[in-house]
């Protein structure tokens, strides 16, 4: 299982899960719509399934998420201004106290 959380990356997503029956997306409605991947608000406890086993993966060693920058969250408008720029390579994670 394979989770979309936002970005372009739907199609390598798919590729790399073995397909659009393995992928959901919490922040893609028109990309689930174009390739054929679940879409989920939160609201029905799929993506809180799916977060459940990413944070399984995460803990085991078996899955990492690179990150590009961080910032504390009173930076918050000058992460958004570095996310639009699409030049941070990895996640930009929010600090918060």
């Amino acid at each position: 299982m394979a989770l979309d959380a936002g970005g372009s990356g739907l199609p390598e997503l798919i590729e790399l899960a073995g397909g659009e029956d393995h992928v959901i997306t919490i922040a893609n409605f028109a990309g689930a719509k174009k390739y054929g991947v679940r879409f989920s608000s939160g609201d029905s406890g799929r993506a809180i399934y799916a977060l459940a086993q990413v944070a399984e993966l995460v803990d085991s060693g078996q899955f990492s998420l690179p990150v590009g920058r961080t910032f504390p969250l009173g930076d918050i408008a000058e992460a958004q201004r570095l996310g639009e720029t699409g030049d941070v390579r990895g996640k930009i994670v929010l600090l918060v106290d």
